[in-house]
């Protein structure tokens, strides 16, 4: 799920930079812009993915520990 995410925020955002040059006639500024802000959209969320699933794990390896 996360290289899809990392993906779709890439997409997402140069396709509405491309968009915004086509309309201001301004390419490829918008779309440079639009490229680097859903990289790193796309990279926040993959960390914050990340980071909320080792949590977890690490919660159940505690959970489990505690049991024994």
């Amino acid at each position: 799920m996360t290289g899809i995410e990392l993906v779709v925020a890439i997409l997402i955002g140069t396709g509405l930079g491309y968009l915004g040059d086509r309309y201001l006639n301004t390419f490829p500024y918008l779309m440079v812009i639009g490229f680097v802000l859903g990289a790193i959209t796309g990279f926040r969320n993959a960390f914050r993915l990340i980071s909320r699933s080792e949590k977890q794990d690490q919660n159940k390896r505690r959970t489990h520990n505690s049991g024994k």
